[in-house]
């Protein structure tokens, strides 16, 4: 046998450092329901307010809508009703608002279990069959009891084709029988819609797989899933610039310390520059992860003078891990803007603050 040199020993070192902090020591058992309940001012409720029971801007005639289902995680850990109230009221929905695609932003378990894979396979069956529903997956999503210490996720167990509706409109996968990196294009009236799923914490490998397909379909307008990107603050994540103060930067999860050595990932700015930035295309951001405010929002021009418009929502800080609440962007007729808005089909309830809802600009235009 060869004796180690003394220049590879360090590299060595390193990485049984990194292998065992990443390591699993104790997690919670995967039958115990860890949602908040009454984490609000004095005991209450944690809810968003203000809120509103009727639309406050009903859509017209020609609104075009994207989807966006944050961070289930606790919906699916705990057995609630909400996930199935989210999916089905999308399909009911889908011919009136003409909403054209619904995307999961990850966490679509708490700790990938069998069981909980079993639960949201369930949950959205009926819904999958009638509108597309693109699945991305999250740091939950990921290693024992959903630690992301590794890179294992039972995804595509459960998912080795995307589900119902959204295999229709499939164009291209990143390897066969796994959708966690997956390309869908959706014909709209004038425009191909690109939506890009990325897996949590994505790779270099995985960024160049995702260059090519965008340089293949430069002429979409594309929208990307990612679970990681924006932080509460309404910046990017950004290892290098920020730190450690940055909470939950995916570079600083045990799988991140393990893949630097032969497959690194990137945060928000990384992910920016490698991608993003690149494609004069893409339009829109959407991702969850972050919590506090469990909302954050930016705007920025990428190298061809597109504006694409980074959108955070997480609303698993609230009771139930999130009280049924999604995202709507309704693009108007136009193709100029969208409207962005927060409705929960569990209380049937649009909540109504600055940050939950708005209009956002398109440049250029859709169509």
């Amino acid at each position: 046998m060869k004796r180690a040199s003394r220049r590879g020993t360090p590299r060595l070192l390193s990485y049984l450092f990194a292998l065992l902090a990443a390591s699993p020591a104790a997690y919670c058992h995967p039958d115990v329901c860890a949602a908040p309940l009454g984490r609000g001012p004095g005991g209450a409720p944690a809810q968003l307010l203000p809120t509103s029971a009727t639309d406050p801007a009903p859509p017209p005639a020609g609104v075009t809508t994207i989807a966006m289902l944050p961070d289930v995680q606790y919906y699916t850990e705990c057995r609630f009703s909400h996930l199935a109230a989210q999916a089905n009221w999308l399909a009911a929905q889908a011919t009136t608002r003409d909403i054209r695609v619904a995307a999961f932003m990850g966490d679509l378990t708490e700790h990938n279990s069998a069981s909980e894979w079993r639960f949201f396979r369930e949950q959205i069956a009926e819904a999958a069959s009638r509108i597309p529903l693109i699945l991305a997956t999250g740091n939950h999503d990921y290693g024992y009891g959903g630690s992301a210490h590794e890179r294992h996720t039972l995804l595509k167990d459960y998912f080795p084709a995307p589900p119902g509706a959204a295999n229709a409109v499939l164009t291209a996968t990143r390897r066969s029988g796994d959708i966690a990196n997956a390309y869908y294009r959706i014909p709209l009236a004038r425009v191909t819609l690109g939506v890009l799923a990325l897996e949590w914490a994505p790779r270099n490998s995985t960024v160049r797989w995702a260059n090519e397909i965008l340089d293949r379909y430069a002429q979409d307008r594309v929208v990307i899933i990612t679970h990681a990107y924006l932080y509460p603050d309404s910046t990017r994540y950004d290892q290098t610039a920020r730190g450690d103060p940055q909470l939950w930067n995916p570079l600083s999860f045990g799988m991140a310390r393990l893949e630097r050595w032969y497959d690194a990932e990137n945060d928000g700015e990384m992910l920016w520059n490698s991608l993003v930035r690149r494609h004069a295309g893409v339009f829109l951001v959407l991702c969850g992860h972050a919590a506090g405010t469990g909302a954050g929002q930016l705007a920025s021009r990428a190298d061809a003078g597109n504006l694409v418009q980074q959108v955070l929502a997480n609303f698993q800080p609230l009771d139930d891990g999130g009280l049924g609440y999604l995202r709507l962007f309704e693009i108007q007729p136009d193709g100029k803007s969208m409207r962005m808005k927060t409705y929960s089909p569990s209380l049937q309830l649009y909540a109504t603050g600055d940050n939950q809802q708005g209009e956002l600009a398109i440049d250029p235009a859709l169509w």
